[in-house]
């Protein structure tokens, strides 16, 4: 077994739960508005912008889902060994991800909005939440190797 001398964050842990649990609820109702068209949830097509067919979307979502579970799993049960660079990639990954739907947002509010793409909110506002997840986890990982050091 390998010595574990950090210990995980709760703040990593719950933002990152928070995080995950915002985004799989996105896809689970977009999966129910599919197939019974609930009238407490916005519309099937208000839940993506039509860049890719569903089915594609969908197997990209269960692919993250399974992806950003793993890095939970692994961070809270110690699994996770902190590594700086690896902290600075997830970071500037979610940040350049995160200013570009910020950006994508801005050109819906004020230039292009009759462009589907553009004025689809509810996507944008998910890959708010996937940005932030990324991170999270760098900031994790430059956090823990920060209080080892």
């Amino acid at each position: 077994m390998r010595e574990q001398a950090w210990p995980p964050s709760k703040f990593h842990g719950i933002a990152l739960s928070i995080l995950l649990g915002l985004f799989c609820f996105r896809v689970l109702a977009q999966l129910l508005q599919r197939y019974l068209e609930l009238p407490f949830l916005p519309p099937f097509d208000a839940w993506q912008s039509g860049a890719v067919p569903y089915e594609v979307l969908l197997t990209s979502q269960i692919l993250i889902i399974v992806f950003y579970a793993r890095i939970l799993q692994r961070i809270m049960t110690r699994q996770m060994q902190p590594n700086r660079s690896q902290g600075w990639i997830f970071f500037i990954t979610g940040l350049i991800y995160f200013l570009a739907m910020v950006l994508r947002l801005a050109i819906g509010l004020t230039g292009l909005s009759e462009h589907h793409w553009f004025r689809s909110y509810l996507p944008i506002l998910f890959h708010f939440v996937l940005s932030s997840y990324l991170i999270v986890v760098g900031n994790f990982h430059m956090q823990a190797t920060a209080r080892r050091q």
